[in-house]
């Protein structure tokens, strides 16, 4: 139960910082809620895919989903803290932010965790991630974005080993 919440907690933290880049006034709930559906959208595709690619790779599966969570913390890790704002409308960001965790969401679906609380958390946790960005990491800026990213990173990067320690 704790992975599939903190996958899905996870997955938010491209809209944390997307959104705490520029400042949207108008229509926040109406973004929020777009953002969690794609949020939620995106990560199932990708589960039902890790879960056939599972099956043809049975023995596999649980070596390259413990590979895949490990490369992507690695790479968020070793990212550069983004700088500047993107010039996309609100929601065609939210698509972009939303695309990443199909990936990264085909390694769970290859472990097998729980859909439904996975995708719930997805979504959740991308709904108030917009307003996180916008209400609190925006205005004030106390949270550098660079150490989200890493933080981030390393717990993928940490769940990935452990995936592949219990092999």
């Amino acid at each position: 139960m704790w992975r599939e919440i903190l996958a899905g907690a996870l997955m938010s933290v491209d809209v944390l910082i997307l959104f705490s880049l520029v400042l949207y006034r108008k229509q926040i709930f109406t973004l929020a809620a777009w953002v969690a559906s794609l949020h939620m959208l995106f990560p199932l595709i990708g589960y039902y895919a890790g879960t056939i690619v599972q099956t043809y790779l049975q023995y596999a599966s649980p070596y390259l989903s413990g590979f895949l969570l490990s490369l992507v913390g690695l790479q968020m890790v070793l990212a550069r803290s983004p700088k500047q704002a993107p010039l996309l409308s609100p929601y065609l960001l939210a698509i972009v932010a939303s695309i990443d965790t199909f990936s990264v969401s085909i390694s769970f679906g290859m472990l097998k965790v729980e859909k439904l609380l996975f995708i719930l958390s997805s979504g959740i946790f991308a709904y108030l991630a917009v307003f996180i960005a916008q209400k609190v990491i925006y205005k004030h800026a106390f949270l550098n974005r660079g150490i989200i990213i890493k933080l981030a990173g390393l717990v993928l990067l940490v769940m990935g080993i452990i995936t592949l320690r219990n092999i």
